[in-house]
């Protein structure tokens, strides 16, 4: 083998390793930043989401699919009956005049600690709603990074 051939696998070789390198350096950098400089955190600790249901659909899954790793920690509302809430944009969360009293402690047992739960909308599930039409369940959670 001439020193020519051996010096042609050696640059090869060169190229190969300097490349691997930009490329580990490229995917090692922090782009957690937008243009202006703020910092977007693309997971953060923790997250809030809304569920809501009407009795029609039967059941309602309650789940922290947005980020993998997270369990819910928090059920910040929950009521079945006729309760407001959750709409697009809506942040605030009111209970009806004939929810069944026992739905966030029910919603609490089944779901905390939970990826994700599973909740029949139903009088059997929560207890009688006492309401006349349009009954549904509405749960706000908070999701955390487990």
């Amino acid at each position: 083998m001439d020193t020519s051939h051996c010096h042609y696998r050696s640059s090869i070789l060169l190229f190969i390793l300097s490349y691997l390198s930009m490329f580990d350096l490229a995917s090692n950098m922090d782009i957690s930043s937008d243009a202006r400089g703020n910092k977007t955190d693309s997971n953060p600790k923790e997250y809030t989401d809304c569920g809501r249901y009407g009795v029609e659909r039967g059941f309602m899954t309650v789940s922290c699919s947005q980020f993998p790793g997270y369990i819910i920690t928090k059920i910040n509302f929950a009521d079945y009956g006729n309760p407001t809430g959750c709409e697009e944009n809506q942040k605030v969360f009111r209970h009806g005049n004939c929810g069944a009293p026992a739905t966030l402690r029910i919603v609490k047992k089944n779901c905390l600690g939970k990826y994700k739960c599973e909740l029949y909308v139903s009088d059997e599930m929560f207890g009688p709603s006492h309401c006349k039409k349009d009954i549904k369940l509405i749960v706000q959670f908070t999701c955390t990074k487990s």
